[in-house]
């Protein structure tokens, strides 16, 4: 059941500031003229890279829709120094205050980073898939990263003659404060075009912003195919509030002259739309921080990626599985909150998040239908049938 149901890791900085205007946008490495390959784990759609502190090796996560952070623990530990603090809403669009701190030196395969800023944040995320932290965007704004699928293997350098590159269609790479977030142009139907994040923090393909999907209604350039309601996305503080949603399917749209057609999507409460790491599935991407470009060398030039979508997606909630978005076609059958007590016979009725997180969600509901045993806000219990659609 890949790419059904996911919690998402992105954490996207809101600019708010108590103290002075915030930037990330600070250090880095701390020689020229660099080119080091880095290996790295690639689990349900997430970047894990090695990072050293103080000679001890740390679990990191790759998000480029993010500024570096750290976890409580390796704050406590490292005693960083305090530079700042600032107001963040994550990528569910809940909020809080956290502290930055400068962090003094920390190596990645013989890379060293010097005086790069980091949020210090917490999540039971975190915990679930094992990481120390996050390696963000601000850390790599002055290198050229390109991501080798095949080979599980990120090219880091400031150099663009050292890397392999298809120059035929670059497209422009767009950034700025305060952390580097790269940014490039979606190319939609009818000549439309659209600012896109490039955020390997997210597992899926394409996330369209409620706003962007508001300002392309009367452009032509989707199929709006269902609306819904409730909240099926965790972030850095939680789940997101529950809201309305649409489930849109894209005309054909072009990255660096590769077609992807029939893109299913779905609207997000969020400042940006984002394409996630689910598109080095279909070639290598090039992050041109020092030349300011974005490049594609797709493994084929056209890609339908036409899909079955399933009328309900469910979440973890107080270690239950719960129903978390209802789309029309089940509206009157099933509401958001619903427990879930079992799936095609197999109880539910408690779930682990971490195991969930982890893969246990991709191995429900692979079929075209399934049967859901629920209770009810009133505590009724019925089955509902499900259909892919």
């Amino acid at each position: 059941m890949k790419y059904f149901i996911w919690p998402l890791f992105i954490l996207f900085l809101s600019t708010s500031c108590f103290a002075q205007r915030v930037t990330f946008n600070r250090g880095g490495i701390s020689v020229k003229n660099y080119y080091q390959q880095v290996p790295y784990e690639f689990i349900n759609g997430r970047i894990y890279l090695t990072v050293e502190f103080n000679g001890v090796r740390r679990r990191f996560l790759f998000d480029t829709g993010a500024p570096t952070q750290i976890t409580n623990t390796l704050f406590s530990e490292l005693k960083p120094q305090l530079i700042n603090q600032t107001e963040i809403t994550d990528a569910a669009g809940n909020k809080t205050s956290l502290d930055i701190v400068s962090l003094p030196e920390f190596k990645l395969h013989g890379l060293v980073f010097k005086d790069i800023p980091a949020l210090v944040a917490n999540s039971e995320l975190y915990g679930c898939i094992g990481i120390d932290g996050v390696i963000g965007s601000n850390a790599m704004r002055n290198s050229i990263i390109q991501f080798v699928q095949h080979s599980k293997v990120m090219i880091i350098t400031d150099d663009q003659s050292k890397i392999k590159l298809n120059n035929n269609n670059p497209t422009a790479l767009i950034t700025g404060e305060p952390q580097s977030y790269p940014f490039f142009i979606l190319h939609l139907s009818g000549k439309k075009t659209l600012k896109v994040g490039f955020d390997t923090g997210t597992n899926n393909f394409l996330r369209l912003s409620g706003k962007d999907a508001s300002k392309l209604a009367k452009s032509g350039v989707f199929e709006k195919l269902a609306v819904g309601y409730g909240a099926s996305r965790r972030s850095l503080l939680g789940l997101q509030s529950p809201d309305s949603l649409s489930r849109l399917k894209m005309l054909p749209m072009a990255i660096n002259g590769c077609i992807f057609d029939h893109v299913m999507t779905e609207t997000a409460k969020s400042n940006n739309s984002r394409i996630g790491t689910r598109l080095l599935d279909y070639g290598t991407v090039t992050l041109d921080f020092v030349n300011h470009l974005f490049y594609f060398e797709p493994l084929k030039l056209s890609n339908d990626m036409q899909e079955r979508t399933w009328p309900m997606k469910p979440v973890i909630e107080q270690g239950k599985l719960v129903v978390g978005v209802v789309w029309e076609s089940l509206k009157g059958k099933l509401d958001v909150g619903d427990q879930i007590l079992a799936i095609d016979g197999k109880s539910c009725e408690t779930m682990d998040l971490c195991k969930w997180v982890n893969g246990e969600s991709e191995e429900v509901m692979k079929g075209n239908t399934a049967i859901l045993k629920v209770r009810n806000s009133q505590g009724k219990i019925g089955e509902v049938l499900l259909n892919r659609e």
